[in-house]
């Protein structure tokens, strides 16, 4: 509570509040000691989410996503793009782009990325032109349904 209250009082126009999820293969996954900072069980995780809600409407945020709260006009548009299935583009190591139903991915790792970078810098693009490195294949009508509606 004290946290959230610190929050809303330097006055940001937007706030997300996020259920800590430790996965398995994953670095904090390795590194977590579940008996030194346990975790709250589900009870108590739903009632902090309540709290955290009840907490930041009556500081005038309204909740438009399932774990970002906005001052009114103040949206992550960037968010709202993926609940609108709508196309976006993404530049950087890792990034990864929506267009026409597919997911593009640059490189994941810094050597690889660099090595793509210098490549594409030399003229050279491996053929594709586009500086994609995976793709995905374009999502079946099912499939894109299941995302809106999970989103």
């Amino acid at each position: 509570q004290q946290t959230l209250e610190a929050a809303v009082a330097s006055a940001p126009q937007h706030i997300s509040i996020y259920d800590l999820q430790v996965e398995e293969g994953t670095k904090f996954g390795r590194l977590y000691t579940p008996g030194e900072a346990p975790l709250p069980d589900d009870e108590l995780s739903a009632d902090l989410y309540r709290m955290g809600s009840a907490t930041l409407a009556a500081a005038g945020y309204h909740h438009y996503e399932v774990s970002n709260y906005a001052k009114p006009g103040s949206e992550c548009e960037h968010n709202r793009v993926y609940w609108r299935n709508q196309q976006y583009f993404a530049y950087g190591m890792a990034a990864a782009s929506y267009v026409g139903g597919v997911r593009l991915t640059r490189p994941r790792t810094i050597g690889k990325y660099t090595a793509w970078v210098d490549e594409l810098a030399g003229g050279h693009s491996g053929g594709r032109g586009s500086g994609v490195v995976e793709q995905e294949p374009a999502s079946s009508l099912e499939d894109r349904l299941l995302d809106t509606l999970m989103l």
